[in-house]
């Protein structure tokens, strides 16, 4: 069965049938409190079921065992298999036959396909704990910069336990985890210039696309590509009112459901976030919206706050609005 962060069953994360149980742990850990442990040294999460066995996370911040580099994350994964109650004793307990997969969820919540890595198949001895784990050789700056959130981060193990008549996992037991890898297939589309088939310019700057992929994401596009706008038959469509990297930022966006890095030396970001958000709210792209209110709440400072309330009452962002005056209130 899987459990959610405070120890409670997730129903939605597990099933259960005749040929295996499984569930889906998520393990959040503060970042911050871990980089000064020393080699070997780990933390562990609450205990979770599968079935009726226990397991819980060991997350070493530095590695562990003699042949892990000191900047490597282990990861082991303990399980305590009991036995079934049995009216026979000299009936032999069977040992437990199990797979797990370990992952790590983005800045956005996803499971990233770069951050995943699986053990097929793992024999349990009846009544003892076990471990049994993977070091991850994960660049530190790479955990900091794609998989931190509020200085959080948040592991998610995978444990798929089969039934007595299986000595080794079948195929279709061993994806455990399923990480999403949608996102870089776009950008590989997106960064395909010889399939696109709509241009724009946008001060200047030329910038190519699919008309299929924009009119899927925004409505707005939709009309103007595929319906009687002057728009739809133009080999160049000219944008106004955006500045290039903001378009730039938006169509990352569009292929990728993510936020690019949008550093720029002479515009501090929360200017760049607040123009993403309007160009957001402009093509109807709700995602982005949430995504820029998202980083303009956390970047609110006396500097910004009254710029941030005053786009917040031009867009009706009511969230954003409250949250500028409680700050301008008591900051």
């Amino acid at each position: 069965m899987a459990l959610s962060d405070n120890g409670d069953l997730d129903e939605d994360a597990a099933y259960m049938s005749m040929e295996a149980a499984c569930g889906t742990y998520q393990f959040k850990v503060d970042y911050s409190k871990t980089k000064s442990m020393a080699f070997s040294e780990y933390i562990t999460s609450p205990i979770f079921k599968v079935n009726s066995h226990d397991c819980k996370i060991l997350y070493f911040p530095h590695g562990y065992d003699f042949y892990n580099e000191v900047e490597s994350i282990g990861l082991l994964l303990a399980m305590h298999c009991k036995s079934e109650d049995v009216t026979d004793p000299q009936k032999k307990s069977e040992d437990v036959t199990a797979s797990f997969s370990f992952g790590l969820l983005d800045k956005y919540g996803r499971l990233s396909s770069k951050s995943c890595i699986r053990i097929n198949s793992w024999i349990i001895t009846q009544n003892c704990w076990e471990e049994n784990g993977i070091p991850w050789y994960m660049e530190r700056s790479e955990l900091e910069a794609n998989f931190l959130r509020d200085g959080y981060f948040t592991l998610v193990c995978s444990v798929t336990i089969l039934s007595e008549s299986y000595k080794e996992v079948p195929n279709r037991f061993v994806n455990g985890i399923m990480p999403s890898s949608i996102d870089d297939h776009f950008v590989e589309l997106f960064d395909r210039k010889e399939t696109a088939d709509v241009r724009f310019e946008v001060d200047g700057e030329i910038f190519t696309a699919h008309r299929s992929v924009l009119a899927a994401r925004s409505p707005v596009f939709n009309a103007e590509l595929f319906g009687s706008m002057t728009e739809s038959k133009m080999e160049t469509i000219v944008i106004k009112d955006i500045k290039p990297l903001i378009f730039k930022a938006m169509l990352h966006f569009i292929y990728t459901d993510s936020l690019p890095d949008m550093s720029d030396e002479n515009i501090p970001l929360v200017i760049i976030t607040q123009h993403l958000l309007v160009a957001a709210d402009r093509y109807g792209l709700d995602g982005l919206k949430i995504l820029c209110e998202d980083r303009l709440l956390r970047d609110i400072s006396m500097d910004t706050a009254i710029s941030t309330l005053a786009l917040a009452e031009e867009l009706d962002l009511e969230g954003l609005k409250d949250r500028c005056l409680c700050f301008i209130s008591d900051p």
